[in-house]
């Protein structure tokens, strides 16, 4: 049985209606969000060598499998890429991904896993396939326009396959070597909390107009984070919580997924406030800084 179950409607970036897509339809913050999830998709070759690498040795049906993902995520990044092109804003994509590929570089393929192991790699990667499905349902249900409410859906629907096949080489694996539960925490959560790291947050900075000429990933993050946080629903993490559950734990329990689904939606509404208490404050401090300005000059001129 291969590890990747098919699509249920197999599609292609191009089956999509992007002229129908209105400008102002989507807000800024949402085109932010697009842009910067569409540099990132787009480097799928380099995650499916990585892979390829890391996998190696279980043969050709993980190969297999890592091929048709890759596939399947390149076409993600060329769905999103004519989404927020078509959402307008002048989203000079070519010169952005130059730069984002020439400032961000992936894992190297050397056949050696950055989580110590091939059990920890699945671990990492079921993570990021929830969090991607449920990233994708979040911003499904805050979108106006028709043609993005469909692109993201059906993204969601292949994130949700892409975590199934990762669980089923995980589990695989695992029928092998055992996975502790501490093993499974500390890859888990750990790459839960790089959420915030240079892959994401420099495509963050690149395609927003207004970013400073320098790079500072605390701020990027703040930015990004604020206009992405609000849009989950507890609805939306108790679906992520189901995927993540098994994997971090080891089993499946309701209480368990429940309990971690509040946690997270907890996490999420204490970091927005966090953040808009942080930009709040430095908008005042440029506030103050630029009226005190022509007073220290109007003092300097009299003397």
């Amino acid at each position: 049985m291969p590890f990747l179950k098919p699509a249920a409607r197999p599609w292609r970036a191009t089956d999509f209606s992007y002229s129908r897509v209105a400008p102002e339809s989507s807000d800024a913050d949402l085109l932010h969000i697009l842009r910067t999830t569409a540099l990132v998709e787009s480097r799928a070759d380099q995650y499916g060598d990585y892979l390829r690498a890391v996998f190696a040795a279980r043969g050709e049906s993980w190969r297999d499998a890592i091929d048709q993902w890759n596939r399947e995520e390149r076409e993600h990044g060329r769905a999103l890429r004519r989404l927020a092109e078509a959402a307008g804003g002048g989203f000079a994509f070519e010169r952005v991904m130059d730069a984002y590929l020439d400032g961000v570089a992936y894992h190297p393929c050397d056949g050696r896993s950055v989580r110590g192991s091939v059990a920890g790699e699945l671990v990492a990667r079921c993570i990021v396939e929830a969090l991607a499905s449920t990233f994708y349902r979040a911003l499904r249900d805050s979108s106006r326009d028709e043609t993005g409410r469909s692109v993201l859906h059906t993204l969601a629907l292949d994130e949700a396959r892409h975590y199934g096949m990762f669980k089923a080489m995980l589990d695989a694996e695992c029928a092998q070597r055992r996975l502790s539960l501490w093993q499974r925490l500390r890859v888990g959560l750990g790459r839960m909390l790089e959420l915030g790291d240079e892959q994401i947050m420099v495509a963050a900075w690149l395609v927003d107009p207004a970013a400073a000429p320098r790079y500072r990933r605390r701020a990027v993050a703040r930015r990004y984070q604020t206009a992405l946080y609000p849009r989950y629903r507890l609805a939306h993490l108790n679906f992520a919580a189901r995927l993540i559950g098994p994997v971090l734990f080891g089993r499946r329990s309701e209480l368990l997924n429940r309990s971690f689904a509040v946690l997270l939606w907890l996490g999420l509404r204490l970091r927005t406030a966090l953040n808009r208490a942080a930009l709040a404050f430095t908008a005042c401090t440029f506030a103050a800084a630029a009226t005190a300005s022509p007073q220290t000059e109007h003092i300097a001129a009299r003397k």
